[in-house]
């Protein structure tokens, strides 16, 4: 659900609860004395009271902790779109409201509040859904030229590094160590995540391919954890990008790390080699795994399951713990079961390590038939 109807379907709440409150008084006080019609009252607002008296210290820190990671996370565009809504929902429902009063009780003094709330909520959801066509085109025309958005020309225009900053790119965000490794303190960097890179995520989770949107949801899981966590060290980034080429995530990435001097998290190995070769930092977590696995030398012996048969003749392929892939050369009468190997060679590539083996000496050859 986006954020745009996650705030409107909140207003139409909000209307719904007035109404809803606003029936209920009035059936309390039909229930009450009519001659005293205070205590009526005296009785609804002890029992609301009574309420907010319990509810108050959970609901005020909850909204408040809410309010402060939204405002956080919102962009200068979003916040503008808010505010132009807002705006022009309440110049809509101030016109409305002169002839709505003038129906009869109860619809006179009740409808023209409830109206502003619905009209204004829409106005809201509808400047958020279209900022982009309403709101940004003004934001960018009146907006200074950012210098950090401009691409070093000359060695003596290079932009001075932030080792304390590297942005995120969809991989390493969909993959979700990325908490984890955040938690161990061994990335003690701010976290940036453009908003390229952030509506990707969400075009991702929006996919009509089941396994594509579940990894799309993990991400945006993945960085609302980030953002409970740590809400100092996150940071979505806006910068101007050429939505013509929005499919260019990944040049869009490396061009933003060329500008601002910073390095890139990543799992992409094809993102790895371009911005290496451009000069930008990579700090890809794949080699990250494979520097931290224990070393394996040939000639040692392995416990594993074989479980499927190998793309050449007679190979079985089986997996270690950390899910290094262990092919066995031999192995395919071994599939579904569990056998030792001895190591024979060791191959590195980009996406991981490779382990090629043998069935050790005494596991018959017919184990599996």
């Amino acid at each position: 659900m986006s954020d745009a109807l996650r705030i409107g379907l909140r207003f139409v709440g909000l209307a719904l609860g007035i109404v809803l409150g606003w029936g209920t008084g009035s059936l309390l006080s039909l229930l009450g004395d009519p001659e005293n019609p205070r205590a009526t009252l005296f009785f609804i607002v002890t029992a609301v009271g009574g309420i907010g008296y319990v509810l108050g210290p959970h609901l005020s820190r909850a909204i408040f902790r809410n309010l402060h990671g939204v405002v956080r996370a919102a962009s200068l565009v979003d916040l503008i779109a808010v505010a132009v809504g807002a705006g022009f929902g309440g110049l809509l429902s101030a016109l409305l409201a002169v002839p709505l009063s003038l129906l009869p009780d109860p619809l006179g003094p009740t409808l023209p509040f409830v109206v502003a709330v619905l009209v204004t909520g829409l106005a809201i959801v509808v400047a958020l859904i279209r900022k982009r066509d309403l709101i940004a085109p003004w934001v960018r025309s009146v907006a200074p030229s950012e210098p950090a958005a401009a691409l070093p020309t000359a060695p003596g225009d290079a932009p001075v590094p932030e080792p304390n900053a590297v942005l995120l790119d969809t991989s390493v965000i969909i993959d979700g160590r990325i908490v984890d490794l955040w938690r161990t303190g061994f990335l003690d960097a701010r976290l940036l995540v453009p908003r390229f890179v952030l509506e990707e995520v969400q075009h991702v989770a929006d996919s009509e391919d089941p396994v594509r949107r579940g990894r799309g949801r993990r991400g945006l899981e993945i960085l609302e954890r980030l953002r409970r966590e740590a809400p100092d060290q996150i940071e979505i980034l806006d910068v101007p990008y050429d939505r013509a080429q929005a499919r260019d995530v990944d040049g869009h990435l490396v061009r933003l790390a060329m500008a601002r001097g910073i390095r890139i998290v990543t799992n992409d190995h094809n993102l790895n080699r371009v911005a290496s070769l451009q000069g930008v930092r990579v700090l890809n977590l794949h080699e990250l795994t494979a520097a931290l696995r224990p070393p394996v030398l040939p000639g040692e012996e392995l416990h594993l399951r074989v479980v499927q048969e190998g793309r050449d003749a007679g190979q079985g392929v089986g997996f270690l713990d950390d899910g290094t892939l262990v092919v066995v050369d031999g192995g395919r009468p071994l599939v579904g079961r569990e056998t030792t190997v001895t190591v024979t060679r060791l191959h590195q590539t980009g996406a991981g390590r490779m382990i090629f083996a043998v069935p050790s000496p005494g596991v018959p050859s017919h184990a599996g038939a």
